[in-house]
């Protein structure tokens, strides 16, 4: 892997990480200048071995169970909002 780092027409530096096989794995954001560019690609070198894994394809906390749509076996029409008036 390599970062690539590049100027653009407006005068900005953004960086590229490309992998081995050339896909780009990466895009930076642009940046004012070509330092501030160079010190982002370097704090990420250094910090890259330690960087954790959050898995955000599991829900975190279970699905609350839907309101009770019914009394007695009957549809209990105020307690799902379509009326104000308790079910007879």
């Amino acid at each position: 892997m390599k970062f690539q780092i590049a100027a653009a027409d407006t005068g900005s530096y953004g960086f590229t990480l490309v992998g081995d096989d050339g896909q780009v794995i990466a895009t930076g954001r642009q940046y004012a200048d070509k330092a501030t560019a160079l010190a982002v690609v370097a704090e990420m070198m250094r910090e890259v071995d330690s960087a954790a894994v959050e898995d955000r394809t599991e829900p975190t906390e279970p699905a609350a169970a839907p309101p009770s749509r019914t009394v007695d076996g009957e549809p209990d029409l105020a307690r799902i909002g379509r009326s104000g008036i308790p079910p007879v």
